[in-house]
């Protein structure tokens, strides 16, 4: 029996039954500990996301500017809304004051924004100004100069990390961005009969070459199948890239190689009587398109061409992505990943010389983590160094400005086990350098780089978002071991710390576990007033509840960031077991691929003997341990409640995989339900979900184990899920139900897999946390 919740000081009120609550009336006690969980909700969601930052240095020695965009929810208006802001800051050798500070700023119709390089008061913009209409926007010191209506001409923006793109050329003549392509033409009523076009029919000849909506058709290409790629962009006609004159306003949409979809777009620099050429990240889908956010797999290529669009040429093939023009504008780096297999793993750091058409490694993939700081493939990297494991690199990477002499020193984040951290790569000297702690005590973000500084955010499980400034240090300045490049942090904006949340790494207990797996475990300090509900005042450690957390992917990784759900769990007294099992990022390449043939058994083991750990440290109530996940980490959540009934006291399941042969035949990427297994999936050629294969995939699903499923069990669904569609746990449900087994299920209209509308979220947690009460009352 689960004591803690027995006071009557301090019990989750009991659910009145329909005789006791006569006409819809609640309880005083029902109605506080509702509003007591939607006020942690909000607590804990409230705060402010950094997305991006730009940085710039003013002609003042010392001087920078700093702007910044950040992501907070409305909770009035249930929405998401960007917010922009800035800060002036004078920088000295141990010290950073703040000259001016901005005010807060919507900018949640600004889709991008985009500084010129060359001539930082220009500032252009893509504005959303209602439905179908879309203006590009040219400011120059603060003032609107231009305003071009570009709703004729394409359709929405493009703005995501994948296909997003807004550049200046050289000359600041020209826009470079990516929208949808435009729509064709639909059925109009025909007002005149042209008869000369009769009279030329009148032999009985076919011609069969129209184009446009004409003779009261609509054009015949309108309907013609061409998906889109499928979770986030849910109805959205494949992306164009699209230049503007910003002389003469003149819009051209460029044509693109056929089965090609173009993201990531840049103008190349223009030599004296060159042609302007610009490069892309072309994504290929000859056959048909997989689902590409999250996937860093896709078969994809990078392409220049001129500023018509014309001559284009493919430069490199494979999985590509990111490519980012250096400084002194000779060559390009890029990310490489293997094409297939883990939808994210290892990546390369590919240099491409734009004169010798050669490319080269700079930094590989790293099989096992590196025991101490040494060379490989003619760069240096630090010991512990565990590969790469970024989805994007930043906007701005380059420490230096262009054309400097100083060594061209690229910027980005990457995954080291538990943690990110910001790291630094000399492109000269080939040395790659970390730049943040990996001890434990915090996560580090790059958002940007310029003219000496690093902009960056940190935060703890304890502390949201704190924007930070990075001052490098060259040469002679900095004594680190293995580079001569050093940063000192200073805090920007740094929010209020949770004094009542503490985190610990937890490592697992075999040397061999310790190299690919790690969980972090978050729990509140001590009971006080906030945990009343599930850990009232005087409780020890050990009858604190614990919920399993494991991470979905299944290649993703937990790590020190900021976490909503966490906190939120954290502040109502809960410990959360964040659980990074083999497969997991940050671990290097052999852990990603250990899971590859044993979804159904490897993380399943690791995460029970991650829980047990806790038990056994007298961390947690083993018998007020709950689940909760989400999609991969759903499904394991789904093994293990056929499994190991009675281990967990309740389970909850976001958008979990059920059946992999159903998921397979509707998911946007089935080739995930192939690679997983460890069968083999061709782009090209999709195999057939054969009765041999489904039968395989039928042996891994938690399907096969509804009949063991004992304890209670919530489903939380996104009805618009293309990711992991929810007819299948629907079908789970009702067989779960007609066993009378203890099950819920909720299904949010117009919400995707991550279920992050503002309405599904709050809705989301308040049921999570209603279910533990009534689980853990009984």
């Amino acid at each position: 029996m689960y004591t803690a919740l027995n006071s009557p000081a301090t019990s989750v009120p009991r659910s009145p039954t329909p005789e006791e609550q006569p006409h819809g009336k609640n309880t005083k006690a029902s109605v506080a500990f509702a509003r007591f969980v939607r006020e942690t909700f909000e607590d804990a969601y409230g705060h402010p996301a950094v997305v991006s930052a730009t940085a710039r240095a003013e002609p003042q020695p010392g001087v920078v500017t700093v702007e910044f965009t950040s992501v907070q929810r409305d909770f009035a208006r249930d929405t998401k809304r960007r917010v922009s802001n800035y800060a002036v800051l004078q920088v000295r050798d141990d010290s950073v004051t703040t000259l001016a500070a901005g005010s807060p700023t919507d900018a949640s119709g600004a889709q991008q924004t985009r500084r010129s390089a060359t001539d930082p008061s220009l500032l252009a913009v893509l504005r959303s100004a209602g439905p179908g209409e879309r203006f590009v926007e040219v400011w120059s010191n603060g003032a609107l100069v231009k305003s071009v209506n570009v709703s004729a001409k394409h359709g929405d923006f493009y703005a995501d990390s994948t296909f997003g793109s807004l550049a200046w050329s050289s000359d600041n003549t020209h826009l470079l961005y990516a929208a949808e392509k435009p729509e064709y033409d639909k059925a109009k009523s025909e007002s005149v009969t042209d008869d000369d076009d009769a009279e030329a029919c009148e032999d009985g000849s076919i011609a069969d070459d129209i184009v446009g909506g004409v003779a009261g058709l609509a054009d015949p290409r309108r309907y013609k199948l061409d998906s889109d790629w499928g979770e986030t962009f849910n109805g959205k006609r494949p992306p164009v890239l699209v230049v503007l004159n910003v002389r003469n306003s003149k819009v051209q949409v460029l044509d693109t190689p056929p089965a090609v979809s173009p993201g990531q777009a840049h103008f190349l620099p223009a030599h004296s009587g060159a042609t302007q050429r610009i490069v892309f990240t072309g994504y290929k889908h000859s056959m048909r398109k997989h689902g590409i956010i999250y996937c860093q797999n896709r078969p994809t290529g990078l392409y220049t061409c001129d500023l018509g669009g014309a001559n284009i040429r493919c430069l490199y093939s494979g999985s590509v992505r990111s490519p980012r023009l250096t400084p002194s504008g000779r060559a390009l780096v890029f990310l490489s990943t293997a094409v297939g297999g883990p939808h994210a793993s290892t990546s390369e750091l590919v240099y491409y010389d734009l004169a010798t058409d050669t490319s080269s490694v700079l930094v590989p993939l790293i099989s096992q983590p590196l025991d101490c700081s040494q060379e490989l493939g003619g760069t240096r990297l630090p010991g512990g160094f565990p590969g790469i494991y970024l989805d994007q690199l930043p906007e701005h990477p380059w420490l230096n400005a262009d054309d400097s002499p100083q060594p061209e020193i690229l910027m980005f984040t990457s995954t080291w086990r538990s943690t990110n951290v910001v790291m630094a790569l000399d492109i000269q000297r080939r040395v790659l350098s970390l730049n943040t702690p990996v001890d434990g005590s915090a996560s580090y973000s790059a958002l940007c780089a310029a003219s000496g500084y690093v902009v960056a955010k940190m935060s703890t499980p304890a502390m949201p978002d704190s924007l930070m400034l990075g001052q490098v240090l060259l040469g002679e300045h900095h004594k680190a071991k293995d580079s001569d490049l050093g940063i000192t942090w200073h805090h920007i904006l740094k929010p209020a710390v949770d004094t009542n949340i503490s985190w610990q790494v937890v490592q697992a207990d075999s040397a061999e576990k310790r190299r690919s797996t790690e969980c972090i475990l978050v729990y509140p300090t001590l009971p006080d007033h906030g945990t009343r509900y599930f850990w009232p005042q005087g409780s020890s450690p050990d009858s604190r509840p614990l919920v399993v957390l494991p991470h979905g992917g299944p290649h993703a990784t937990y790590t020190l960031d900021h976490n909503a759900l966490v906190a939120g769990l954290t502040k109502l007294g809960f410990g959360v077991l964040l659980v990074n099992f083999t497969g997991s990022l940050g671990f290097g390449h052999s852990a990603v691929l250990a899971q590859i043939g044993k979804m159904d058994t490897m993380s399943i083991d690791e995460i029970q003997d991650a829980a047990n750990g806790v038990h056994r440290s007298r961390l947690g109530d083993p018998k007020a341990t709950v689940y909760l996940g989400g999609s991969y980490s759903g499904y394991t959540g789904a093994l293990l409640a056929g499994l190991v009934p009675g281990f967990y006291r309740a389970i909850v399941l976001r958008n979990p995989v059920i059946s992999i042969g159903d998921n397979a035949a509707m998911s946007d990427i089935p080739d995930w339900c192939w690679a997983e297994l460890g069968l083999p999936y061709d782009f090209e050629s999709p195999p057939e979900l054969t009765p041999d294969v489904y039968s395989q995939m039928w042996q891994a699903s938690p399907s096969r184990l509804v009949d063991r499923v004992q304890d209670p069990l919530l489903l939380l669904l996104g009805a618009s899920d293309r990711r992991v569609p929810p007819p299948q746990s629907m079908s789970y449900y009702y067989r779960l139900k007609a066993a009378n087994a203890p099950a819920e299920c909720k299904i949010y209209p117009s919400v995707g897999h991550p279920l992050d509308t503002v309405e599904a979220e709050r809705d989301s947690f308040a049921s999570i946390l209603r279910f533990y009460a009534a689980a853990l009352k009984k």
